[in-house]
């Protein structure tokens, strides 16, 4: 909870206890009131009002009422105006305690501050690819449009504020939130999340340059759940370019427009589906890399014209997109190195041709395992039981079509295991889970992220503070070949990050 947050609550409380002691004088009753409005005004003003806090809010101008009434009116002493109170004084408690736990388990948290030295900038842009049509719309004929989240090394702006949270974005919270089918009240805080970005602030020019690189977010999420760890890189002399694949994010702002997951209509019937949705995250970053090559050369006056060092490319993916960072670094000479944050991979590599660099950081609730057991993430038909089989063989076509998926995606974790053996680059992070190298393990409190899903003993605080270290020395190392980046320091440093040398 927010400092004023937890002073409102407080002057509800006293205020609260009050009515069930001795008599109090007009005075006491009407200041007591005067703080909690005091209170109410000085948190919406300096943090913003939220949903979340709506109990408390009512609560201020309840009691405000009764102390006011209170100097004109009498109030009854009888046994039932004593039961009345003590009910109405028993029903408050209860919600102040909810509005308590529901503000702790929903917070406006507080985004980890960039551990680098320039301060960060940001500007958004709208891309289409004329040789692509949209690949989620049956039957379309319009091209394929995305946006992107560019982070850079700034010059700050002293009279700038810094950007709200998801684009201080309504309908892409709403959006955002539908995709979990959860309420859209329950994420209404999001924009209230403070920054460390200002938006179209003029880039640094303490460095004539800087390498890039691109971000790619999992399926069913969106680029804005990355802030955190763009941020980071961004300062520490990184051009970040955070990339929106419509339809396989939750919720993408276009130009005017909010486009879902839910929106596509393409089936991807034949085939395994997630391999072709990886492989258009992966065109999708092959587009936008062109794309920049424009923006460098001063295309329409760009405000990073020669700004970006595109003999240094490097790709960052969470899940889905780690996947699809994995498709860059076998299949684009252009990459200079890779992070898996999580992702199963689709495709196995070619040993005739180069591999980028590439780093993998997988949880330990069961995906380092099954990359050291060269077994993917899907059951093997001989393991299930019958009513599974069928309800399998419907959803795949036939068992031979399931079969053959699971073949290719054997040989696939093979040859990632093989790629990783062979560089020593296989990280696990103890106590972890998917959605904690993300944001998004910030959006539940703790205590409460178990019941969306979200396990493990470690923090998602201190998993994206390893993930924020990690990435960013191996990038360091790989990017900007650095002689002091290394991986053993930040062993040292967090000791539940674990090589894995088994493979």
């Amino acid at each position: 909870m927010r400092p004023f947050e937890i002073v409102l609550l407080v002057a509800n409380l006293l205020a609260l206890l009050s009515v069930l002691g001795p008599k109090r004088s007009n005075a006491v009753r009407l200041g007591l009131a005067g703080a909690n409005v005091a209170a109410l005004a000085v948190h919406g003003a300096v943090e913003g009002f939220r949903g979340q806090m709506t109990l408390s809010y009512a609560f201020v101008a309840l009691f405000a009422i009764y102390a006011a009434a209170s100097t004109k009116i009498r109030m009854p002493v009888n046994l039932f105006a004593r039961i009345v109170k003590g009910a109405v004084v028993s029903l408050s408690f209860l919600c102040l305690a909810f509005t308590a736990l529901f503000a702790h388990a929903l917070p406006v948290f507080k985004l980890p501050a960039p551990t680098g030295d320039y301060d960060v900038g940001v500007r958004y842009a709208y891309l289409t690819d004329e040789r692509r049509v949209e690949p989620f719309l049956k039957d379309a004929s319009a091209k394929r449009q995305l946006a992107i989240k560019i982070y850079y090394p700034a010059t700050r702006d002293a009279d700038k504020p810094y950007a709200a949270y998801f684009h201080d974005s309504p309908g892409l919270v709403e959006a955002f939130a539908a995709g979990y089918r959860m309420p859209a009240f329950l994420f209404k805080q999001l924009p209230l999340v403070k920054t460390h970005s200002q938006e179209g602030v003029p880039v640094s020019d303490r460095q004539a340059s800087y390498p890039v690189v691109l971000f790619s977010h999992g399926g069913g999420t969106t680029m804005e759940a990355h802030v955190a760890q763009c941020e980071d890189l961004a300062s520490h002399g990184y051009i970040v370019v955070a990339v929106d694949h419509t339809y396989v994010a939750s919720a993408a702002e276009l130009q005017a427009r909010v486009v879902t997951d839910r929106d596509a209509t393409a089936s991807f019937d034949e085939g395994d589906p997630l391999a072709a949705i990886t492989q258009i995250m992966a065109d999708d970053d092959s587009f936008v890399i062109g794309e920049l090559a424009g923006m460098n050369a001063g295309k329409s006056g760009d405000l990073l014209a020669g700004k970006l060092n595109l003999q240094a490319i490097g790709v960052v993916g969470h899940s889905l997109g780690g996947a699809a960072a994995y498709n860059l670094a076998v299949s684009d000479p252009r990459i200079k190195a890779a992070v898996n944050l999580d992702g199963a991979v689709n495709i196995a590599p070619d040993a005739s041709k180069r591999t980028a660099p590439l780093l993998m950081l997988a949880n330990d609730e069961f995906h380092v395992q099954a990359i050291a057991a060269r077994e993917p993430l899907m059951k093997k038909w001989a393991d299930m039981p019958d009513d599974e089989r069928q309800a399998v063989a419907t959803a795949y076509g036939s068992q031979q079509a399931y079969e053959e998926i699971y073949e290719r995606q054997r040989l696939a974790i093979a040859g990632l295991a093989d790629t990783l053996k062979a560089a020593g680059n296989l990280y696990s992070i103890e106590g972890s889970a998917h959605m904690k190298m993300s944001d998004i393990g910030l959006y539940i409190g703790t205590g409460f992220r178990r019941f969306i899903g979200i396990n493990g003993s470690t923090s998602s605080e201190q998993c994206l503070a390893i993930v924020r270290a990690a990435t960013l020395t191996f990038l360091d190392q790989q990017l900007k070949h650095e002689p002091d980046a290394s991986m053993e320091s930040v062993l040292h440093r967090y000791p539940k990050l674990h090589r894995e040398a088994n493979l």
